[in-house]
């Protein structure tokens, strides 16, 4: 008989956590959180006291033993999830953690590696694939009404950056996650990475698919965290899709509601617009950009309803094509990302 809700334990009460994971528990009748944890204990006890925890500890090997939760969240910085992460995944729990999973690739591996050795599994904070907008992107791609994917433009601005490498992991990683969502595995490429004199990075990376597609990604951290911005542009054989992760626009013939007999028409387009005058989380942006999706699906794939998505593998192919980047960028060559240890 399959459980209706799975008890998961939670380490890391810092602000993200705080303010754009936890709020979302309550509406996944799936998850019941049974212990917070976190090195600061008036986080950990907050923290549990808000969101309805009956635990709170300092410690996560403590919690794990006398808990026994059924899997762990985990967010905090890269160097903890691959060490809190291989500390649960050894023991056979499920995880879910923020991304990045490492700070480099071998590191992410190694999560896979330590899942597979103890027959379980992990997903990673890629919210972006449980954004509405992007899943019904990706149902109308893969139906095949515009035909197959040629081309996709990928393009972010984000807040400050002084370092290239954290630019590409905590930011970068989520639209090379969903450019390998909508368009597969990428083979090779070619990037240009770049530090302003004003201290803002920027990168330009050109890529080739593995089915035979091509694709840009442009970013750069010269915006304010308040203003973020993020575009993906989709071409097909027989139309496009345009969507910044909370609407989309379907741009095909297909879609026309006029005949068009005594009239030429071009670029005519539908529009799916996911609500955003729904009341309380709904309206800071947890549904919409996809926070609770990958939650509620973490909590249904712990008791099994569902197969884990943007999981552990997904996480360290996304790091392996940061390595190749920053290899590209270094050498100013092509690089095949397989090669990438």
């Amino acid at each position: 008989m399959i459980s209706t809700a799975a008890r998961i334990a939670f380490i890391g009460a810092g602000n993200h956590s705080t303010e754009s994971l936890y709020p979302n528990l309550a509406h996944i009748p799936e998850f019941d959180l049974v212990a917070v944890c976190d090195l600061d204990r008036a986080k950990a006890e907050s923290a549990a006291k808000r969101f309805g925890a009956p635990a709170a500890y300092t410690d996560a090997t403590t919690m794990l033993d006398e808990v026994k939760p059924d899997g762990v969240c985990i967010c905090g910085m890269p160097e903890m999830h691959h060490e809190v992460g291989l500390l649960c995944l050894r023991r056979g729990l499920p995880v879910w953690m923020e991304k990045p999973p490492a700070w480099n690739l071998q590191d992410a591996l190694e999560l896979v590696a330590a899942a597979k050795e103890a027959g379980t599994w992990g997903m990673v904070g890629f919210m972006k694939r449980f954004a509405p907008a992007n899943r019904i992107a990706k149902a109308y791609l893969d139906s095949g009404a515009i035909g197959p994917l040629s081309s996709i433009t990928l393009i972010h601005g984000s807040g400050p950056y002084d370092d290239p490498r954290r630019m590409l992991l905590f930011n970068a990683i989520h639209l090379i996650d969903i450019g390998r969502f909508y368009g597969g595995e990428w083979e090779e490429l070619f990037a240009y990475l770049t530090s302003t004199s004003a201290g803002t990075q920027a990168v330009s990376v050109a890529f080739r698919l593995r089915h035979g597609g091509v694709g840009q990604l442009n970013m750069n951290s010269g915006f304010t965290w308040s203003d973020c911005n993020e575009q993906v542009y989709i071409s097909a054989a027989e139309g496009g899709l345009v969507t910044d992760g909370r609407e989309l626009e379907v741009m095909t013939q297909k879609l026309r509601f006029a005949d068009s007999a005594d009239m030429h028409l071009f670029g005519w387009s539908g529009r799916y617009a996911v609500p955003s005058n729904m009341a309380g989380w709904f309206a800071g942006g947890h549904y919409t950009r996809g926070y609770w999706g990958e939650l509620s699906h973490f909590a249904r794939a712990v008791v099994g309803q569902v197969e884990p998505q943007a999981t552990l593998q997904d996480a360290a192919e996304d790091v392996r094509i940061i390595e190749a980047v920053l290899k590209s960028a270094k050498t100013q060559a092509p690089v095949e990302v397989a090669q990438m240890m």
